[in-house]
């Protein structure tokens, strides 16, 4: 058998600011053989109403875990960052405002309770807030709201919306927000109307990149979580999930059957074009390298494209 020297390769990067450089994976054909059968006629037969073949192997169920009951995946986590970086565009770092509203309770029961409902929680406290901000004239779906379990049991939902921000003012003070919150959070949860919110909910300026400031607080939270019920962690409007999609970028080449991914990383950490790079292994062998930019670099790709060329025509 001829192995080709070559591999196929393929750059992936999106808005959030991650990139993968991987390998495809090999295409394994297994041809059908004929062999010869060790048993009975009469071992072959099947009971009634089996309509599996005669010799194949027995049908495995998998059970599927409930969803989100794992906590937020690296696909969420990378959906809600390049969704705020996608309004830090539209708007302005200054004029986005990063909301905590923490659940006002520590009973363990209506904590599971609002884990459970956390779908309708998140579904209504977006409606909510949306005619808030129509109401001051900003548009309604510029939302992205992400529920963060923290490792001492607190539930946090931090939201990133657009304001305007004029003479030490927001567009809405912050007593109007804790009367919305409070509205979204009693009307899932009823038994929470009694609970004191005065202290439920800050609101912080963005001074720096969005989508660093919201993935420092992801990374806080309990994400290795398990849980016997489905859970939803993340709201982002379709035309940000959609416009992301436009924004992902692919290239695809050819590399070494011994492409070093070890070398690749030292040259994007030696360059500061990556950080936070890590790999995927697979049979002992390494398949992908992954990792973070500045999504503000409109370009990387492209060098990220030369350094794989470059690394791929290197010889030690």
């Amino acid at each position: 058998m001829v192995t080709h020297p070559f591999r196929d390769c393929v750059i992936k990067t999106d808005y959030s600011g991650f990139f993968s450089v991987s390998l495809k994976a090999k295409k394994t054909y297994s041809p059908t053989k004929s062999m010869g059968l060790a048993v009975s006629l009469s071992e072959t037969r099947l009971p009634q109403g089996d309509s599996r073949q005669a010799g194949a192997p027995p049908e495995v169920k998998v059970t599927r875990l409930p969803r989100g009951s794992r906590g937020l995946t690296s696909y969420g986590k990378r959906l809600v960052v390049g969704s705020v970086n996608l309004l830090e565009q539209r708007h302005g770092k200054h004029n986005l405002v990063f909301h905590t509203a923490t659940l006002p309770t520590d009973d363990p029961a209506l904590k599971i309770h609002v884990l459970k409902k956390s779908k309708e929680i998140l579904k209504y406290w977006r409606k909510v807030l949306a005619r808030l901000l129509e109401r001051v004239g900003l548009p309604r779906e510029d939302l992205v709201i992400v529920l963060e379990l923290q490792k001492r049991g607190a539930i946090h939902f931090h939201t990133v919306f657009p304001t305007r921000y004029s003479r030490g003012r927001y567009a809405f003070s912050l007593d109007q927000l804790d009367v919305a919150w409070r509205r979204a959070l009693t009307a899932v949860i009823p038994a929470l109307k009694t609970v004191d919110f005065s202290k439920s909910c800050r609101t912080e300026r963005i001074r720096k990149s969005a989508g660093r400031y919201l993935a420092k607080y992801l990374s806080k939270g309990v994400f290795k979580f398990s849980a016997d019920f489905s859970i939803t962690w993340y709201s982002v409007g379709n035309h940000l999930k959609e416009r992301l999609k436009e924004l992902e970028q692919t290239l695809c080449l050819s590399v070494r059957r011994d492409f070093d991914f070890s070398v690749l990383a030292r040259v994007l950490v030696n360059s500061k074009l990556a950080w936070c790079l890590d790999y995927f292994v697979l049979d002992g062998a390494v398949r992908s390298l992954f990792g973070y930019f500045d999504y503000r670099c409109l370009n990387f790709i492209d060098q990220l494209f030369q350094s794989v060329v470059s690394v791929n025509s290197w010889v030690g």
